[in-house]
């Protein structure tokens, strides 16, 4: 390793005086990143416009259930609920790769000079295009830009769950604050994830991007929900969770370097990958014992148009490790998987 690349990490607010931060000039703190990459490409990536749409499932599940039962639709609603979970994930997204890069920063990066730091002009490429971390790593982005959008996102959602509460009720206000406290608070500094401590973070970003969206838009149709919506809540909030989480066999090496408490980076991601096949059969079966019971209409086998789809992302590998193809694969199949079923179910509960 090279002098330059063994030269210490500049930590936020460590800077001498007189010294300009590298951090903060934009040239980031290992890398001199490409500056020939335009703001279109740049925003692509941090926007991750198909994760966001796929995780509308549980928006998309809620209204479709609420129109089924009766329910008139309400157009502002609907698209303040939408505003809502869409500035709430991507601000999610973003934040989790700051808090991966802030302990990068703080001399948590142990063992991650072959990702830190490329070799090659190719591998350079391939690495700054792969999330948002690369990105700031490469010093493609500042720092400061993610901590700004974080915020714009996650008030923007606050200020809609706001709206909704004022024009509907405050049931819609505390789904929407407890949604960010949950997925916010895991990775605040102070909290560190242990041997089994990882699966309450992952259980709260479960509840997060799943449960509580469904149950909000329900509510914000029916203004009431019972035991069997909260049922019903299982499939789209599993699907949502495991299409969230499967971004992570993307950085599990990273993951597992930093601690990061994380499904794929404390089982592997052979075992959870396993794991994440099971839990979408059962989400699935989930829908046929509530069509079995009478809760939903016998047009809900459609959803099972999706479960091929998804099988297959997460039975086509069966070796220990994968590669970046493979968990890109996954990534891409989970993805059109949630978007299909959510559309699927759409169409059987309005002409149910």
């Amino acid at each position: 390793m090279s002098e330059e690349q063994k030269a210490p990490i500049p930590i936020l607010g460590t800077e001498t005086p007189g010294t300009e931060s590298t951090l903060a000039s934009g040239k980031g703190p290992l890398l001199r990143g490409p500056r020939n990459r335009g703001l279109v490409v740049i925003f692509s990536r941090l926007l991750n416009p198909a994760l966001i749409i796929a995780l509308t499932l549980p928006i998309l599940w809620g209204l479709a259930l609420a129109h089924w039962h009766n329910a008139a639709m309400n157009g502002w609603s609907i698209a303040l609920l939408l505003i809502a979970n869409g500035a709430f994930c991507l601000g999610l997204s973003l934040a989790g790769s700051y808090t991966d890069f802030r302990r990068a920063l703080l001399g948590e990066s142990v063992g991650l000079e072959d990702e830190l730091l490329p070799d090659s002009p190719a591998k350079k490429k391939q690495v700054a295009g792969q999330d948002v971390f690369q990105l700031l790593i490469m010093g493609v982005v500042r720092p400061g830009t993610i901590r700004s959008l974080i915020l714009l996102c996650l008030s923007t959602s606050l200020l809609a769950y706001l709206w909704l509460g004022a024009l509907i009720g405050w049931p819609l206000l505390f789904f929407g604050v407890l949604s960010i406290l949950l997925a916010i608070v895991p990775m605040l500094p102070i909290i560190r994830y242990s041997r089994w401590q990882w699966l309450l973070g992952d259980l709260a970003i479960l509840v997060a991007v799943g449960f509580l969206p469904m149950l909000s838009a329900y509510y914000a149709q029916r203004e009431s929900i019972d035991r069997w919506v909260l049922l019903a809540s299982v499939a789209p909030a599993i699907l949502a969770w495991l299409t969230f989480m499967s971004y992570n066999l993307l950085s599990w090496r990273r993951d597992w370097r930093l601690r990061r408490g994380s499904a794929v980076a404390v089982l592997g991601p052979a075992r959870a990958l396993d794991g994440a096949a099971v839990m979408g059969v059962a989400a699935f079966t989930s829908v046929l014992l509530l069509m079995a019971v009478g809760a939903l209409p016998l047009s809900s086998l459609l959803v099972l148009g999706a479960l091929p789809i998804f099988l297959r992302a997460h039975t086509r590998n069966n070796r220990e490790k994968i590669t970046h193809a493979d968990a890109m694969y996954v990534v891409d199949r989970s993805t059109q998987a949630a978007i299909l079923a959510g559309l699927l179910w759409m169409l059987a509960l309005w002409n149910g």
